[in-house]
């Protein structure tokens, strides 16, 4: 189960990082699209920041070291691998369109990222979901979780796309075009008290409990992205 742990969570960040590097290449400023050394390096760079993402997930009471791999939690392995793909999505968001410098992107982020890092904590207060996943082992609250974080990154990562004017003005584009992960975070905190293992209902069945859940998650995400169309500056 290790040996699959490992394969299972490289293929998320692998294809993460493919992601990025296409999404760069086809939606990056355009001195990143003449190029490729520029895309390798931003790329790269994404590669440093998931590093160090994955060492702030334990302070949300998930560790892929303890519970993927040395307690072959499957229900921590598909939250965590849900995160760092939004992750990805996020840096993605955080680096197309027009810019003067790399500082710009840092900035877009940076401020997705905090915004990331707060649901996530918004959603483990209000719904004590890592309770779920590392303690009782429930495969369908780590899908719930992966959905809903993977659904956040869709949310942040478009709300801080498109080219750079200012800072203040990619705040208030990053309030105005993100505050739905507000809704999706309350959403999913109702739908953690209702459906995460108790006393009368210790296992939950994935299908209805985690695949449900989601398919809303993304929905509602989809549909907002959809209102939103094309950020600013991107190439058709």
């Amino acid at each position: 189960m290790k040996n699959n742990a490992r394969w299972v969570f490289g293929a998320c960040v692998a294809g993460s990082l493919l992601f990025v590097a296409e999404s760069l290449h086809l939606w990056g400023a355009a001195e990143i699209q003449r190029d490729f050394s520029e895309v390798v390096f931003l790329t790269i760079a994404c590669a440093v920041w998931l590093a160090v993402a994955t060492r702030l997930f334990p302070w949300l009471g998930i560790s892929f070291r303890d519970d993927a791999l040395e307690r072959s939690n499957s229900g921590a392995l598909v939250a965590l691998g849900g995160a760092m793909v939004s992750l990805a999505l996020i840096y993605v968001g955080g680096s197309v369109g027009e810019g003067p410098s790399y500082a710009e992107n840092v900035f877009s982020v940076g401020l997705a990222s905090a915004g990331f890092f707060v649901f996530w904590t918004a959603l483990e207060i209000g719904g004590r979901v890592s309770v779920s996943i590392a303690e009782e082992r429930d495969l369908a609250s780590g899908i719930r979780l992966s959905g809903f974080l993977l659904s956040i990154g869709l949310v942040l990562g478009r709300a801080v796309a498109g080219d750079w004017h200012s800072a203040s003005e990619t705040i208030r584009d990053f309030i105005q075009d993100g505050w739905p992960a507000v809704v999706l975070c309350l959403v999913a905190v109702t739908i953690e008290r209702f459906m995460r293992p108790n006393r009368q209902h210790p296992f939950r069945t994935w299908p209805k409990y985690g695949l449900l859940p989601v398919l809303v998650y993304m929905v509602l995400a989809g549909a907002w992205l959809l209102h939103l169309g094309a950020w600013e500056g991107m190439h058709q």
